[in-house]
């Protein structure tokens, strides 16, 4: 496998920051390009993305990810720890009575465990959203839809962490407010 990135880019920062954050940046091979060079639209480099799209995921078996989003999602397939955005769902499913059939055996430790995280991470959020008026900068993203979504799934934990940090509760504000989550 080989990351092929360039520094200062939009698309490759966002797969760099992931896989930073994910603590697996320094071990994964990679081939820094050069955009302001052209270097990603030489022939070599078109041969592995015929588009010249940077970044490029090259793996193993010659399948090829060229989307930011889907390079993140595939090394969160392959190294699930840390997982940001699972701890809501980890919490809600080992507390909550209607999901006792499907998790088997609840564990209250582990329910626990996801509890510190997503309060964790709800303060980051909330540090992040005090410098932007959404999660990934001025404009609403997906990142946005994610948030939103997880934390509506979190009040069945009874988790309302925009009672508790005042940016996050702009940021809630705002977006609920938008046409298509009105």
């Amino acid at each position: 496998m080989k990351l092929h990135y360039a520094l200062m880019a939009p698309n490759p920062d966002r797969v760099r920051f992931f896989l930073q954050e994910k603590g697996i940046w320094d071990q994964t091979p990679k081939s820094e390009l050069s955009i302001v060079k052209h270097e990603h639209w030489r022939p070599e480099y078109l041969a592995i993305s015929p588009l010249g799209h940077v970044p490029a995921l090259e793996l193993d078996d010659g399948t090829v990810l060229t989307e930011s989003r889907a390079i993140c999602t595939y090394f969160d397939a392959v190294h699930p720890e840390p997982n940001h955005m699972a701890q809501i769902g980890g919490w809600f499913r080992n507390t909550h009575p209607a999901m006792a059939e499907m998790e088997k055996p609840q564990s209250a430790e582990w329910a626990e465990i996801c509890q510190g995280r997503a309060r964790k991470h709800a303060g980051f959020l909330d540090q992040r959203l005090a410098v932007s008026p959404y999660i990934a900068g001025d404009r609403f993203t997906i990142a946005d839809i994610t948030l939103h979504v997880a934390m509506g799934f979190g009040r069945v934990v009874k988790f309302r962490p925009w009672e508790e940090h005042p940016n996050l509760a702009a940021w809630r504000e705002r977006v609920i407010a938008r046409p298509g989550l009105a």
